[in-house]
């Protein structure tokens, strides 16, 4: 009789996991349904990943399902990105972090936005473009044309970099993003050759606007 119970509560544990798992990738679908995010472009050569769009759900698992094909390897994730779900930058972020030698570019003019930011500043080697543009904000829900503050924003452990002896490069990015109210409801952006002087660190290679990637 125990042996029962104690396989029914097992049973029971597992269904819930299940459940849990299923209900995570069905809420990620309906948010890539239903909300603005314009879907990134990805596209690979060799180790390079390049992304161009919007960090939707699917961008996200298509990013952490390369980055997790090329173990044992040195991966750079190539970002052109106006933001998108936090969800989903978390958790390539994660994979970047777990990885440990991703390094992330920014390259020309582009630009890397709220969710992007995350992202980018989980690599081992972070280079970005003199002109490049990087804009912080704490995150928002987004329901079709409705969009609300997140209550569990305003991370700045987000925008850390893995290579920060002493905080400093945390403790002045966080100075700078107080400055503009990017953890609560303001915005604050910077080109990255202002940004490498105002967080010395958070940059790791400034290149000319014109390097070839």
């Amino acid at each position: 009789m125990i042996a029962n119970l104690g396989r029914r509560g097992l049973a029971v544990r597992v269904a819930i996991v299940l459940a849990v798992a299923a209900g995570v990738v069905l809420s990620d679908r309906l948010a890539d349904a239903v909300g603005n995010v314009r879907d990134a472009a990805v596209g690979a050569r060799r180790t390079d990943l390049f992304v161009s769009g919007g960090l939707t759900h699917r961008a996200g698992r298509e990013i952490v399902a390369f980055i997790e094909a090329h173990r044992g390897e040195p991966v750079r994730l190539v970002l052109d990105s106006p933001g998108g779900y936090a969800g989903a930058a978390d958790r390539v972020r994660e994979a970047v972090l777990d990885h440990g030698a991703v390094g992330t570019v920014v390259a020309g003019y582009n630009m890397c936005a709220s969710a992007c930011t995350a992202i980018f500043a989980a690599g081992s080697n972070r280079a970005a473009g003199e002109n490049a543009r990087f804009v912080f904000h704490a995150p928002r829900v987004v329901i079709g044309p409705v969009s609300l503050p997140d209550p569990f924003g305003g991370d700045p452990a987000r925008y850390a970099v893995p290579d920060d002896p002493g905080g400093r490069i945390g403790t002045a990015l966080r100075e700078f993003l107080e400055r503009g109210d990017a953890l609560d409801d303001g915005e604050t952006g910077a080109s990255a050759l202002d940004l490498a002087r105002i967080v010395p660190g958070w940059i790791t290679e400034l290149l000319p606007s014109d390097a070839a990637i």
